[in-house]
């Protein structure tokens, strides 16, 4: 499995693993290299019976394992804190990840984003946060990330995500960040 040697689970489901908040039915690995895309791709072809590549790009392989979306993405941004190891999975720590979740708001405005940013303020003050995104995405306008954290309207179209905490509702959640970016000011 020489190939995937070099990736990091990021994301949602790296979040989940390491927070325990929610279920994460996708996998996002990326690395901070450039990868063999053909060795990525002969290996994965060898191991799955059920694979499927679904898109490609210069820097990233969109693809289907077994039923589950696997994305593998060269990052074109650093990576700012030593990576974790968590039986025996590589991922990212989460004060790499809440820029990223961040950036994913302003993207795509998804409800299981805002979730995550809901959970990662437990650990991460937003100031932080913002802090980490400008020093991870250096050429990156803050203030579009500040109001596109109390843009909640795309995010409505979305199912929630399946949080373990039955207790946080949307609401909750876009109550709380509301709140923090409100201290911004």
């Amino acid at each position: 499995m020489e190939p995937l040697q070099q990736f990091y689970l990021v994301g949602g489901t790296s979040l989940a693993l390491q927070m325990g908040h929610r279920i994460s039915i996708d996998l996002d690995l990326f690395t901070a290299e450039p990868f063999d895309k053909q060795a990525l791709l002969d290996l994965l072809t060898a191991q799955f019976s059920e694979f499927m590549l679904e898109s490609e790009g210069a820097s990233m392989l969109i693809t289907n394992i077994n039923q589950i979306k696997v994305d593998f993405v060269k990052m074109g941004y650093p990576i700012l804190f030593p990576p974790i190891e968590i039986e025996g999975v590589r991922m990212l720590d989460i004060r790499d990840i809440a820029p990223m979740k961040l950036k994913a708001i302003a993207q795509r405005g998804s409800k299981k984003d805002f979730y995550d940013i809901y959970f990662l303020l437990k650990e991460i003050a937003l100031p932080e946060m913002l802090r980490l995104f400008s020093e991870k995405f250096q050429q990156q306008e803050i203030f579009h990330i500040i109001k596109s954290l109390t843009y909640f309207e795309d995010a409505e179209q979305y199912p929630n995500p399946n949080v373990f905490d039955k207790k946080t509702s949307w609401e909750m959640v876009k109550s709380r960040i509301f709140e923090v970016v409100q201290q911004l000011t």
